[in-house]
């Protein structure tokens, strides 16, 4: 009998606890069920915001932007923010293996964006290196940082990594080959694209050889080389493709090459006639020597030469050098056509004959002086682009 007075006591106190628990509880889903909605309604990083962070030179902040953008919810906008913070890790924090992880997101969370096709050829790249990561990031330490580095040491470091057993040793000898093109050593760069060609299992490498070695013989003028290389390129569509791309290439070049020899032509033969023309006058009805002060035509032409040649030093130099052998051209022309026709005029000889030779003299002086110095200067592909797509091309 007393067992069940103390036991009902404590039954009492456990019916009154459980209301007590049941509100606790609830209270306890409402907070989380708060902290949930409220994590929701704050909006994820701008993708655009993320890819500028990428744009600093600073490794640690970089390092900091590429932590926010993998840190980020992955979505069809964000694939291009991912291949970007990618690339950063390949070129300039020289971490392939955080590279693939990105890549790999990618292709995991998006692989219907636009740039997973990319994303999918470098994860094929950094795979094959991933046992292989020192050499790896020594390469692309090596590539982001040619341009500073010594032309012996990137020669060694290049020659060491391609004779390496790793993945990436056709990798480093195409860059040391495409490297020695864009230096101007087109002799030697031929002959590490042709030992590629014959060495690599790669048909893929081998292609890409091929295809470079083509335009590093576009680059060095040899036409035939550039189209034996080009001829032998495959047949799918991209190939035709880059085909017909170098063949244009080939074709213009060839033009330009015509050209720049009948500019010289036209050069010594506008000269030829300005000088003979001079000597005629001078010697013909006795030996007469022209007058020292300038011609008309100089004291013309120089003042504009001098204002066109100023404008053209203050906006760009690499315009400005072909701007003033033009414009020599031309003031030396227009004296030399001026001191003629003066001297002429003073044996009161008739200039209407040799005034339209003198003009047709200077024109072909001037154009082959302008085509020459835009084709030493490398101007023709600016002015053709000015040409096509305007001014801001």
């Amino acid at each position: 009998m007393r067992a069940a007075v103390r036991s009902a006591p404590a039954a009492a106190a456990t019916t009154e606890l459980r209301p007590a628990c049941a509100v606790v509880a609830i209270l306890i889903a409402v907070g989380l069920t708060s902290l949930a909605a409220a994590d929701a309604l704050v909006p994820p990083p701008e993708p655009t915001a993320l890819l500028q962070d990428l744009d600093t030179e600073d490794p640690e902040a970089l390092s900091a932007a590429i932590a926010a953008i993998e840190d980020a919810p992955s979505s069809r906008e964000m694939a291009d923010v991912l291949f970007a913070a990618g690339r950063a890790c390949e070129d300039r924090l020289y971490d392939p293996a955080r590279a693939l992880a990105l890549y790999e997101r990618i292709l995991r969370d998006t692989p219907d964006a636009g740039v997973s096709i990319a994303a999918g050829r470098r994860a094929v790249m950094l795979r094959g290196s991933k046992e292989h990561a020192r050499e790896a990031a020594q390469l692309a330490e090596l590539i982001a940082t040619a341009d500073a580095t010594a032309p012996a040491e990137i020669e060694r470091q290049a020659n060491e990594l391609a004779a390496a057993r790793w993945p990436g040793a056709v990798d480093a000898a195409l860059f040391l080959a495409d490297w020695l093109c864009r230096t101007g050593r087109y002799r030697d760069a031929q002959v590490r694209y042709t030992k590629l060609i014959a060495d690599s299992p790669d048909a893929k490498q081998v292609h890409l050889a091929r295809r470079n070695a083509a335009g590093c013989a576009i680059d060095a003028k040899d036409w035939s080389l550039a189209e034996q290389l080009t001829s032998q390129l495959g047949s799918d569509d991209v190939d035709e493709a880059v085909r017909a791309s170098l063949i244009d290439n080939v074709a213009m070049g060839r033009r330009r090459d015509s050209l720049y020899a009948a500019s010289w032509v036209g050069l010594l033969l506008g000269g030829f006639l300005l000088l003979a023309s001079l000597a005629e006058a001078v010697l013909r009805g006795g030996i007469r020597a022209p007058a020292w002060q300038p011609p008309t035509e100089a004291l013309y032409i120089g003042p504009v030469a001098l204002v066109v040649v100023l404008s053209a030093l203050a906006i760009d130099q690499l315009v400005a050098s072909a701007v003033i052998q033009i414009s020599i051209a031309g003031f030396v022309s227009a004296w030399l056509s001026g001191a003629t026709l003066d001297l002429l005029r003073r044996r009161d000889r008739s200039t209407r004959m040799r005034s339209v030779v003198h003009v047709l003299a200077c024109g072909a002086i001037v154009l082959a002086v302008g085509y020459i110095a835009m084709t030493r200067s490398d101007l023709l592909d600016m002015l053709g682009e000015t040409v096509k797509f305007g001014p801001g091309a």
